[in-house]
């Protein structure tokens, strides 16, 4: 059985011993020091909250080892949850909740490229994402998919086979104003033209 390796860090000894102890009788890991990061390995970060120590830990093991990190949190509020996403923690778990083996299955998830959320963090984390859309990024205009709502409807309307002539009637802006939206995503997602942008978008399931 591939065993896999796992780096615990924290800015408290006392914790970072607690749960490398639980770790350290788990056969499915095996434990390695911050000398042996590369991409391979898990890095999970415990503890009490997520100040912002914790989460500079968690942004320098992902910069340095390209590697998963997974957080283990006595307190998790609905800005440590999304303060730990932002900074590159591929999930969060409640210390009240880790026992070797909810840890053991955090670790395999993370290295199946999986989000590790409890069932009540999920639905926390949802609902901050719904009032982000309807309170900060809808009254500009813009979604989670980095496209505006402009944009969208100009690609889609690209891989239906419309010109930008028709493209303007039909949205009611002028010729410039379409060709400025096709220019800025070619700039913002680095493609090479509009055609690229279109096989971009529908790949990414952006349109």
């Amino acid at each position: 059985m591939r065993r896999i390796p796992v780096h615990v860090a924290s800015t408290d000894p006392i914790l970072k011993t607690g749960v490398t102890t639980q770790l350290r009788s788990c056969q499915e890991v095996e434990l390695v020091t911050g000398a042996d990061l590369g991409p391979e390995v898990v890095s999970v970060v415990v503890n009490d909250i997520a100040d912002e120590n914790i989460l500079r830990l968690v942004r320098e093991l992902r910069a340095r080892s390209g590697g998963q990190v997974i957080l283990v949190l006595s307190a998790i509020d609905d800005a440590a949850l999304l303060a730990a996403i932002e900074a590159g923690a591929r999930g969060v778990v409640a210390r009240a909740e880790a026992t070797p083996e909810r840890l053991v299955t955090a670790i395999t998830q993370a290295t199946e490229q999986n989000g590790v959320l409890s069932p009540k963090l999920v639905g926390r984390l949802l609902a901050q994402v719904s009032r982000l859309q309807h309170q900060v990024l809808a009254p500009k205009g813009l979604r989670f998919t980095g496209l505006s709502d402009r944009e969208a409807s100009v690609l889609r309307m690209i891989a239906q086979g419309m010109e930008v002539k028709e493209i303007a009637a039909q949205l009611s802006y002028s010729e410039r104003t379409i060709k400025n939206a096709l220019h800025d995503v070619v700039n913002r997602f680095q493609l090479r033209n509009r055609t690229h942008a279109v096989a971009f978008a529908l790949k990414e399931g952006l349109i």
